[in-house]
């Protein structure tokens, strides 16, 4: 018989049934929502609990150290990065020198990650000398926002950590490539900032344990107070050292690291394994015995007879490249001002060199080969220029002269037209005279 207080419903101990179809009239269901809610805070539980942080190194450690433990690895490392020519790392330090993220926010996208950790190793020392508001600034200007507190702490303790990790290897090594790793090691901020001091220090035992090539020879010392003193000309290195919590190097040091950097550009002669400079052109003549280097020995071979000189036709490309170089060239000016002397560039002067070679071993002048060879940039008036024994030039004009040149020998001479249009390979003894001024790109062959 059925109770009518019951409603219809059966009565149960904990009254559920009786409750719920009070509140949800035929939610019979009901007890399997309430149970789902119910262990959703245990799941969460299982899905945030915290994980140990892995002891594993970053693929970029990793792979620096395989790259360093060999002769081969050391050496594309440091082609990939522009360190085995010094023009190109001269040219790498000369766009610090002249970064100014707070006055040229636009130079911000074509930083790389050692040029960021050095612009945060001079906010640290901006920050040593009172200076917070540049340090701000900078940061700002580099993160492109404002930084919150800890990730500027977190940025200050990885350049100690790089900067410790450099002056380890130096004092280990006693070779110049411990300054280059920042720059091998090419490694984002965001993911240095992440690492462990635990971490570093498992680097740092990995890589004392490499030994440089003796095949490498760095010409400058890439330390990192002497970079921030690029990005800050006005401090002084001892103060800069005290900020960053490193001593290696004292004001002698430091004043040939700039001078080095100011100075004709070293080139690196591999076979030699020396780096040579070529030294401001002479103020007066234009002896090119004077200034450029003989010593060493590779000879091209000439298919043809040269007596005195021979005119060829420039090719489209060569004119193209040379107008290239004639538009983008810099250099010095020696003191009566006859002579300007370009700085010599791959990128700039290069092209000129490797399209002129190539186009006269496909006209069959020359064999296309390694060969030994200077050379020169140059712009000058009223001056004459002999070609020295055992040696053929090659000339490709930059630009057309108005004024007369001839070529010949001493006693006699032959006028020329001067424009891009041709080129000219010049014998030994063979000389080149011009009252007007000229520009072109100079090649010596070794005969």
């Amino acid at each position: 018989m059925m109770n009518p207080s019951s409603s219809g419903q059966p009565s149960t101990p904990n009254g559920g049934p009786e409750y719920l179809s009070k509140t949800e009239p035929g939610r019979a269901a009901a007890p399997l929502v309430l149970e789902f809610v119910l262990e959703v805070p245990q799941l969460r539980k299982k899905t945030t609990a915290w994980v140990e942080p892995s002891l594993e190194l970053p693929t970029h450690f990793v792979s620096l150290v395989d790259d360093l433990s060999q002769e081969s690895g050391q050496l594309k490392r440091r082609r990939a990065q522009g360190l085995d020519d010094p023009r190109k790392i001269c040219r790498q330090l000369t766009k610090l020198e002249k970064l100014d993220l707070i006055h040229r926010p636009y130079q911000r996208p074509t930083l790389v990650p050692w040029q960021e950790l050095v612009v945060i190793a001079a906010t640290v020392v901006d920050g040593y000398l009172g200076n917070k508001e540049l340090a701000a600034s900078t940061l700002a200007q580099l993160h492109g926002r404002e930084l919150r507190h800890d990730t500027i702490i977190r940025d200050k303790r990885i350049v100690r950590e790089i900067i410790q990790l450099t002056d380890h290897l130096y004092l280990q090594w006693k070779h110049n490539l411990a300054f280059e790793l920042p720059i091998l090691l090419d490694t984002p901020i965001s993911v240095l900032r992440s690492q462990s001091a635990r971490k570093f220090n498992e680097f740092k035992l990995l890589l004392q344990k490499q030994t440089p090539s003796a095949g490498i020879t760095s010409p400058l010392k890439l330390y990192i107070p002497f970079l921030v003193r690029l990005l800050r000309p006005k401090y002084n290195l001892t103060v800069i050292q005290k900020a960053l919590q490193t001593s290696l190097f004292g004001p002698a040091d430091g004043a040939a690291f700039w001078e080095a950097l100011h100075g004709p550009t070293p080139e690196y002669d591999a076979i030699r394994d020396t780096w040579t400079k070529h030294e401001p052109l002479p103020s007066s003549g234009l002896e090119l015995s004077e200034f450029i280097d003989y010593k060493r020995i590779y000879p091209a071979t000439i298919c043809i007879s040269i007596s005195g000189f021979i005119a060829f036709e420039t090719s489209p490309d060569l004119q193209r490249k040379a107008a290239y170089a004639n538009r983008n060239q810099t250099g010095y000016t020696s003191a009566d001002g006859r002579i300007i002397a370009f700085n010599w560039d791959e990128d700039i002067q290069g092209p000129v060199m490797h399209q002129v070679l190539e186009d006269l071993a496909k006209s069959g002048f020359l064999q296309a080969e390694e060969i030994y060879l200077d050379k020169v940039s140059v712009s000058h008036g009223s001056i004459n220029t002999d070609v020295p024994p055992g040696r053929l030039q090659i000339i490709v004009p930059i630009e057309a002269s108005e004024g007369p040149v001839s070529v010949g020998s001493k006693g006699s001479s032959t006028t020329v037209e001067w424009d891009t249009g041709t080129g000219y390979m010049l014998d030994q003894y063979t000389r080149l005279s011009t009252l007007a001024r000229i520009k072109y790109v100079s090649l010596l062959l070794v005969l």
